[in-house]
């Protein structure tokens, strides 16, 4: 199971794709080795883990510009990439954010202060054990699975926006995080105001409270009329299931069949002029895109919120 669900990404330079576990960079052409250093300073710090404000408590409002959502082949093929599965660890790094941006009264800061600042406050409120966060935050590719997983998904929905400090010809996720700056939309603000059972309650259960699920279903809608595919996806997963289908095997093959997900594959794929090997990359790439669209249908409290269990409990 565990070569199903590799941390597997695109290079942005040669398509390759590798394993963000076990590589600093794509290993065919070298794009971004190197890129993703952090700065640790706070680590020497005597009081590290004595936070002067609460960045996990709901922020106050901010003067914000709307987002848009970033539509190209993947996002109205697929919605967001298979390796999102949480909307949790989103939603802590927009409170990070806007909490920071409060105290500094900044418009942005670099993606580099943020990830040190989300870093301390993952392993300050043991977030490690939740599905999403970072298990060590203190390893570069775990971190780096929350930037590429998680804040490009969140930026690709409107949630966040980040431009260069210097201009560059590159993808920006592949530039040096101290040379992306970030903000939040306002769009991103409203969903971080909206109460969480986690970070608000204490609670350990990745359910969204009744209020996140609409606001989060009707923006899903919204962006999804503008090409943005996420509810569209989620919405065919969850038909499927609701029929009486199994989210492991038989979700698989739905996956593994379906021509819009087939034709995703191909645009980055390596593999296309060898059918075998195709096939093989498919059929290891759709359970990774079933898992996680089934977790984000747990976390909006449509099926139950229990492994292999696939009982819908409400209409999305």
């Amino acid at each position: 199971m565990s070569n199903i669900i590799e941390n597997r990404i695109k290079c942005g330079r040669c398509n390759t794709e590798f394993d963000l576990n076990k590589n600093d960079g794509c290993p065919l052409c070298g794009f971004g080795k190197g890129r993703r250093t952090l700065n640790t300073e706070f680590e020497n710090k005597e009081n590290i883990g004595q936070e002067s404000i609460n960045y996990l408590m709901i922020p106050t409002d901010l003067e914000l510009r709307s987002g848009e959502p970033i539509v190209d082949y993947e996002t109205k093929s697929v919605g967001s990439w298979g390796m999102f599965n949480s909307f949790f660890p989103g939603k802590a790094v927009l409170r990070i954010l806007a909490n920071m941006l409060d105290e500094k009264k900044a418009k942005s800061i670099t993606l580099e202060t943020l990830i040190n600042k989300t870093s301390e406050v993952i392993r300050v409120n043991n977030l490690s054990k939740l599905r999403g966060f970072p298990k060590d935050p203190k390893k570069d590719n775990s971190i780096g699975r929350l930037v590429y997983h998680f804040i490009q998904t969140f930026t690709d929905m409107g949630f966040f926006s980040v431009n260069t400090k210097e201009e560059t010809k590159n993808n920006i996720w592949a530039e040096p995080w101290n040379n992306i700056e970030i903000t939040l939309t306002k769009e991103g603000l409203e969903f971080a105001q909206l109460k969480n059972s986690v970070f608000d309650n204490g609670g350990l259960s990745q359910i969204l409270t009744n209020e996140e699920k609409q606001w989060l279903t009707d923006y899903l809608k919204k962006i999804d009329e503008e090409g943005y595919k996420e509810y569209s996806i989620l919405k065919d997963v969850y038909t499927f299931i609701k029929q009486g289908h199994n989210g492991k095997d038989e979700l698989w093959n739905w996956f593994e069949t379906n021509p819009i997900f087939v034709e995703y594959v191909k645009q980055w794929s390596r593999k296309v002029d060898d059918s075998e090997a195709f096939e093989k990359q498919i059929k290891n790439i759709s359970p990774t895109f079933a898992a996680g669209k089934l977790a984000l249908l747990r976390e909006l409290g449509v099926i139950q919120n229990k492994r292999n269990d696939y009982t819908v409990l409400g209409e999305l």
